[in-house]
């Protein structure tokens, strides 16, 4: 990436992690979990959410608010959302790949993988960020936040 590209990407999540309210699908949707891209702020000015939203929000903001782009990035393996957590066999938590960087609502930059493994591990098979896993993660949680009203 050329030192503009880096620029703007970085200046994306830093103007929407200062709007960023962390929020359990729980309380938000009454579900454990639901991902969901995060269009607009909420009525007190946040983008309210979670770990994967955050890191979905953010991949469709780099990909010009286009879903098509940001799908193809997916599909291609230019972008990834990776489930990490304390283990290899457990996942707890979701961290966007982007071009060889990696971003997530904790560190709320990005950097290399080896920043998140401070406080995180790949999971053996789902750190890779499967476009499918995505896929079906979302019409889940579509299908269940529909039904609910949520």
């Amino acid at each position: 990436m050329t030192k503009e590209e880096v620029a703007k990407r970085d200046k994306i999540v830093s103007d929407f992690t200062a709007k960023w309210e962390y929020r359990l699908d729980s309380k938000q949707f009454g579900m454990s979990d639901a991902w969901k891209i995060i269009y607009s702020e909420n009525p007190g000015g946040k983008f309210v959410g979670d770990c994967e939203d955050y890191s979905l929000s953010i991949l469709y903001r780099l990909c010009g608010e286009s879903q098509l782009k940001m799908w193809w990035m997916i599909l291609t393996h230019q972008a990834a959302i990776c489930l990490v957590g304390p283990n290899k066999w457990k996942v707890s938590h979701a961290v966007l790949r982007y071009k060889g960087d990696y971003v997530d609502n904790w560190t709320r930059k990005f950097g290399p993988k080896s920043e998140i493994e401070k406080n995180h591990t790949f999971h053996w098979f789902f750190g890779y960020g499967w476009a499918y896993q995505v896929a079906l993660q979302m019409i889940k949680s579509k299908v269940v936040r529909t039904i609910k009203g949520t």
